[in-house]
């Protein structure tokens, strides 16, 4: 048995897919499935059982996915504090942050952080998505989130960052364009874009329609990534979009109108998990968010 045994049996177990697991580990899947196997053998006991086309773990395989997590979890932090100790070089802090933030609002904090801590900290930028984020803060890939998210994760910290309205979007052109606010019923003559609930902020959008009771009387397209690909859309024809109030829809021919809905679409959060070992550097992160936010 050796330790990358231990990671590639802790990946698998937590994922519990050998295809996810070799694309998160960067190797072949027959070297995982092989390397798994030998592990079984060499501890002769059963570690997973096929379901179908799946894998899951026996209930001794979770057992000892508990215990290696937890082993594998010292050793790390152990190297990470003594590397901190002993480092000539800055604190690498990796950053995964949504698109329309890691372009505004995060480089000037992040800035303002750097100069505070010269040549201690420097940032590794992302661009991913919420979804991303979130598997790449639990996977440990990340040490530092920028995302929308509207729960809670076990052992992970927050801190909120800034709010993203709902607001309709229409071309200069659109009968709409005039009106200086909106009820979502003045939609219901349109055809309505917004985000595929393939999205966290879609199933937002989603969950919003049917609490304001509209969901069945609105022409809905719910079938965009972003607000670059539902602006495109709209400014070149009849339909409206129902996005969050990002920097992406200055780049467009658009006319931005606040809708009478009594929440926001996304709020941004800082989240990083408590375990981690720059634990004191992000919590003196999350101070300057705070302060940038109170200004």
């Amino acid at each position: 048995m050796n330790l990358n045994q231990l990671r590639y049996f802790e990946c698998v177990g937590r994922l519990e897919n050998y295809t996810q697991a070799a694309q998160e580990l960067r190797v072949s899947q027959p070297s995982l499935t092989t390397a798994i196997h030998k592990l079984e053998d060499e501890l002769d006991l059963p570690l997973f059982v096929k379901q179908g086309r799946h894998i899951v773990l026996t209930s001794t395989g979770g057992q000892l996915l508990q215990v290696v997590q937890q082993s594998l979890q010292t050793l790390d932090d152990g190297i990470t504090r003594l590397q901190a100790a002993h480092a000539t070089q800055p604190v690498t802090l990796r950053v995964g942050c949504i698109p329309t933030v890691i372009g505004t609002y995060l480089p000037r904090v992040l800035h303002q952080f750097e100069q505070a801590h010269t040549q201690q900290v420097r940032f590794e930028l992302h661009s991913v998505t919420t979804e991303k984020i979130q598997t790449g803060l639990a996977a440990k890939q990340y040490d530092l989130g920028i995302a929308a998210t509207d729960s809670r994760a076990a052992g992970v910290l927050y801190q909120p960052l800034l709010k993203q309205a709902f607001i309709v979007i229409v071309a200069p052109d659109h009968p709409l364009a005039a009106k200086p606010r909106l009820d979502l019923t003045d939609l219901a003559a349109y055809p309505v874009l917004t985000y595929t609930p393939d999205l966290l902020i879609g199933q937002k959008v989603q969950r919003t329609l049917r609490r304001q009771g509209v969901a069945d009387q609105l022409q809905v397209d719910a079938a965009y990534p972003d607000e670059i690909s539902i602006a495109g859309m709209v400014q070149a024809g009849a339909a409206v979009g129902l996005v969050a109030d990002t920097l992406y829809l200055e780049a467009f021919d658009v006319v931005k109108i606040p809708v009478n809905v009594p929440e926001d679409l996304r709020v941004i959060y800082a989240m990083y998990r408590a375990d981690n070992p720059q634990h004191d550097t992000l919590r003196q992160l999350f101070q300057v968010f705070q302060s940038a936010g109170q200004k």
